[in-house]
C-alpha cells in the first residue's frame, strides 16, 4: 500500500511529503527531544539527511505520510511492514500524534493487506507507548537496536495490533449498574429531540434547546463515534430508553453530560459519568479531562465532585452578558489510577 494517496482526520491532512517540507522535516527531526526517541535518524540532522530519505521514499514507494495540521508538516507517519511516527516538539500535547496514527491504521485495515501491525518503541518513551496502548496494541517482545542519535545500543519493546483486535477497538459500549453506554444512531433522533428542553441545554454551548427530529439526526451525524474525541454516547437506562448524552471533544479534552429533566436525581449523572471520564484515559493518550459549568449551576457542581474532577478555575462566560460566569474543573489521569 503506497503512501501516494492524501487523506484527512478531524483536524490533520495526511499527504504526501515533498521537497517543499524539507525545512520544516529538519526543523523537526533536528530538535533533540525528537530525535532520541528515532532509531534511524543521525543527531545532528541536516538538510542533506531530509533530502536522502525523501530520495529513498521515493524509490521505496513506502506509505509515508507528512503530518499537516494546516499550516504545514508537523511530523510524519509511515505504515507499511512496520508503524512509525515522529511529531516535532512544539506540536505536543495537542493529540496529533494520536490522531494521525489512528488515521494511518484506519487507512491500513481499510485498505491494505489487513496482516497485523507491528511498531516499537524505546523502553522510557512514556507518550509513544500510550499512543500505541490505546490504539489498542498488544506487546509481543523486547528488541535492541542500535540508535544513531544517541550512538548506542536501545532496548525497545515490540507491539502487534490485528484486524480483529482493530474492529473490536471501533466499538465504544459501557454497561454500569442501571445504565448503558453506547454510540448514538440515527434512530435515536426522536428521543435526543426530546430531552432538549431549554431547561436542560441552558448550561450547553453545544446543543440547540428543544431540537427538531431533523435537527437531532444532524447533531448525530457530527458527534458520531468514529474513535476519536469530538462525540456524543446515547445514555440509556435497562429498558433501552435513551435518557441522556454524554461526550467529549476539544482540546483539552472537555466532558459534557445531560439528561432529561425527569431523569435527574436519580444519580444517574456520576454512574454513567464516572464510568465515561474512566474509560476515556483507557480509550486516548490524555493526562486529563476538563469540564465546565455555570458559577449557578451548582448541581453540575455536585456532579463533577462526586466523579473526582476538582475545581481548577474561573472565568466569564464572554457569550452570556458581563456578569455570567463559569467554573473549571479537572480530572486527571493520576488521580483516576490512585482511585482505581
Amino acid at each position: 500500500m503506497g503512501g501516494g494517496v492524501t487523506f484527512e482526520t478531524p483536524r490533520l491532512t495526511l499527504r504526501p511529503m515533498g521537497a517543499g517540507d524539507i525545512d520544516a522535516i529538519v526543523d523537526g527531526i533536528g530538535n533533540y527531544d525528537v530525535a532520541r526517541w528515532l532509531s534511524q535518524v543521525p543527531y545532528p540532522y541536516t538538510k542533506a539527511d531530509a533530502e536522502e530519505f525523501l530520495s529513498r521514499r521515493a524509490a521505496d514507494g513506502a506509505a509515508y505520510w507528512a503530518i499537516d495540521a494546516g499550516d504545514g508538516l508537523v511530523g510524519a507517519v509511515s505504515i507499511d511492514d512496520e508503524l512509525g511516527y515522529w511529531l516535532a516538539r512544539p506540536a505536543w500535547g495537542q493529540g496529533y500524534g494520536f490522531e494521525a496514527v489512528h488515521g494511518a491504521v484506519t487507512h491500513w485495515f481499510k485498505n491494505g493487506p489487513k496482516t497485523p501491525v507491528k511498531a516499537r518503541y524505546f523502553l522510557g518513551n512514556v507518550r509513544s507507548r500510550r499512543v500505541l496502548e490505546c490504539l489498542g496494541f498488544v506487546p509481543a517482545g523486547i528488541e535492541t537496536h542500535y540508535a544513531k542519535a544517541l550512538s548506542q545500543d536501545v532496548a525497545s519493546q515490540v507491539v502487534a495490533l490485528d484486524g480483529g483486535a482493530w474492529a473490536a477497538r471501533q466499538r465504544f459500549e459501557l454497561e454500569t449498574e442501571r445504565l448503558r453506554l453506547r454510540p448514538l444512531e440515527r434512530r435515536d433522533a426522536r428521543a435526543l429531540a426530546a430531552i432538549t428542553a431549554p431547561e436542560v441545554v441552558r448550561w450547553l454551548a453545544a446543543i440547540q434547546p428543544n431540537m427538531t427530529e431533523a435537527a437531532a439526526k444532524a447533531f448525530i451525524v457530527k458527534r458520531r463515534w468514529q474513535g476519536l474525541p469530538g462525540f456524543f454516547l446515547a445514555i440509556e437506562d435497562r429498558s433501552g430508553r435513551l435518557i441522556g448524552c454524554v461526550g467529549c471533544g476539544g482540546s483539552p479534552v472537555t466532558a459534557t453530560i445531560f439528561f432529561g429533566p425527569e431523569y435527574w436525581g436519580h444519580g444517574y449523572g456520576s454512574e454513567a459519568g464516572g464510568a465515561f471520564v474512566a474509560e476515556l484515559f483507557t480509550r486516548f493518550p490524555i493526562e486529563a479531562v476538563r469540564a465546565e459549568h455555570y458559577t449557578e449551576n451548582q448541581s453540575s457542581a455536585r456532579l463533577l465532585a462526586r466523579v473526582g474532577f476538582e475545581r481548577i478555575g474561573e472565568r466569564p462566560a464572554f457569550d452570556d452578558g458581563p456578569g455570567a460566569r463559569i467554573y473549571t474543573w479537572r480530572l486527571t489521569r493520576k488521580r483516576v489510577s490512585r482511585a482505581a
